[in-house]
Formats: C-alpha cells, structure tokens, sequence
C-alpha cells in the first residue's frame, strides 16, 4: 500500500527545479529539527520533479492503444486477440512505469548527492560557520599598536592556538619568534574577542584557525561571500600589523588572480579545532549520503576536491 502512494506521488503533483529543491534542502540541514517527514517530502518531490528519458516511451504505448482501439473498431478480431493486445501492452506500460520512477530516483539521489558532496568543501564548511557567527564591527575588540618585533621577517614569527580547559572554542595565544616563546595570551589581547564579552570569539580567530591547516587558502563562492570572508581576512592582517609592527609586504597577502589568500606568518593549532570541524563536517555528510539517496547499496563518497582537506604545506 505504502509503495503504491509512494508511485502515485512520484507521478503526480507540483515539479519543482533543482534550484528550488536544493534551497529546500539546504534549509533542512540547517534548521533545528531536521525532521524525517520533511526530509521525505523533499526527496519525493524531487524526485518526481527529474526529466526521465523513458517518459518518452509512453507515446508509443499511447499509439498503440489508439491503433488497437481503431483496429477493434474496424476489424472483427477474435477474444484471444484481444486478450493478447491487451496483456502486451499492459506489460509494456507496466515496465515503463517502474523503469521511469527508478530512472527518477536515480536522477535525483545523483542530484542530491553532488550537494552533500559539496558540503566537504572548506569553502562550504567555513561559510556555514561564519553564517553562525552574528558580530557588530563596533563591538569587536581594538588592537593596540604594540609594535613587538618590528625587525623581524613574518616566516619568522610562529602563533600557537594552546588549548584553554575552560573553553574549547576559545584557545589560548603564545608567540614564538626564533627560540623566544611568550607566556599564554588571551585571545582578547589579539582582538579576537568582543569589547563587552571577552569569552566571545569574532571570526577573525575562526580565519586564524583555517590558517593552521589551510594555507594558502582558496575561497570557491560567489562574489557577495569572497567580499565577505575577504574582510574577515582583512581584519586578521590588520591584528598582525598592529601586534607585531608594520614591515614590507603585509602578513597576508591575496595570490592566484585574487580568489585567495595566503598567511606568511606560521600558524600552529595544537587544539587541532578546524580538525575536528572538519571531522564534524565529514560525519554529517556520510550520514546525510545514506538517508537522502534512494540507492540501496550507498556507494562510497567521492574523494574531496583540491580546496578540502590539504595540509599546510601541500601544493594546490
């Protein structure tokens, strides 16, 4: 009985583009809820709403139908005639029904997958963390010019993320410059915090943490998002210059026509956080490939582009 409602709605009922059902699913995963009859409406009209190729055989059981229905007008044709016409083309259509739902639910468990695929992207996870994060500019904490090693080069100067035992989310600082390491800095001290809540991280200690692993980084989105990260960068350059002193070229510079950026200061992340992001992040997709396809036997996810999970120090 189910898989007979299931037949009927996958054939009739309102279509939708693939833009519609991927903003339909993009709102899904991030809402609260995540509930299982939204997720199955969403997949059954978007299946329903894929072009199949075999939608096109059923002109010719249509012809058919009127051929048989014109030759039993004009002709006299014996029971066993009739019988056998009607049994071929009831298995003619039949077969085409089921092959045109399965081609469907192939088309779009195709569909959704390049989406949850997508999701490995760095440039995907670190919006969806920046979308998070709601700050007012005149609220993040100013950096004084403190001006500490205006004599040294940026590869030269090392930043460690030390883990903090009363929040995770909120490491530790300690700068080494040569064989001098400094005591533990709070991140407020950076200005990677904000004036009235010194406990609250701004994104530019986030952007901090993508250097650690991901460096240079390429940001893959549309140009409203790059402008947006692009500040966040910024903001993280100008941390640099007024902490260690302004010199030469800036600590951090855009390369490759522009559409990244690379740190020259070394940045170490011993709370291994944007692992751990990243980790996250490849859970959600596996457990996403399985309950958003219709293919039983779930094929193994394909392997992340170039801009996913390099290591600091790999070519792009």
């Amino acid at each position: 009985m189910i898989k007979a409602q299931q037949l009927f709605q996958l054939y009739f009922g309102e279509k939708y583009t693939n833009k519609q059902i991927s903003d339909r699913f993009h709102e899904w995963r991030k809402s609260s809820d995540k509930d299982d009859e939204t997720r199955f409406r969403i997949m059954i009209d978007g299946a329903r709403s894929q072009k199949s190729d075999f939608s096109k055989q059923w002109k010719w059981i249509v012809i058919q139908v009127l051929l048989w229905l014109w030759i039993s007008y004009k002709y006299e044709l014996l029971p066993v005639v009739h019988v056998m016409a009607f049994l071929s083309i009831f298995i003619q259509f039949s077969l085409n029904a089921a092959a045109v739902v399965t081609d469907k639910k192939q088309l779009f468990s195709a569909f959704i997958g390049k989406q949850i695929s997508d999701l490995r992207s760095v440039s995907t996870l670190l919006w969806d963390v920046l979308e998070e994060m709601v700050e007012d500019p005149d609220e993040i904490m100013k950096v004084p010019e403190k001006n500490v090693t205006p004599d040294v080069e940026w590869p030269d100067i090392m930043i460690e993320l030390v883990g903090n035992k009363y929040d995770d989310s909120l490491p530790f600082i300690r700068t080494v410059i040569g064989h001098d390491a400094s005591s533990l800095i709070h991140p407020a001290e950076f200005g990677l915090t904000h004036k009235n809540d010194r406990k609250k991280a701004t994104s530019a200690l986030t952007m901090l943490k993508l250097f650690a692993e991901h460096n240079p980084f390429r940001f893959k989105g549309h140009g409203s998002q790059k402008n947006s990260v692009e500040k966040r960068v910024l903001r993280l350059r100008d941390i640099f210059s007024a902490y260690f002193g302004e010199r030469g070229p800036g600590p951090i510079s855009r390369y490759q026509e522009s559409i990244g950026w690379e740190c020259y200061i070394n940045v170490e992340d011993r709370t291994n956080t944007w692992k751990k992001i990243e980790h996250d992040r490849y859970n959600d997709v596996t457990s996403m490939l399985d309950e958003w396809t219709f293919i039983d036997e779930q094929v193994e996810a394909p392997e992340p582009g170039d801009d996913t999970y390099s290591q600091k120090g790999w070519d792009w």
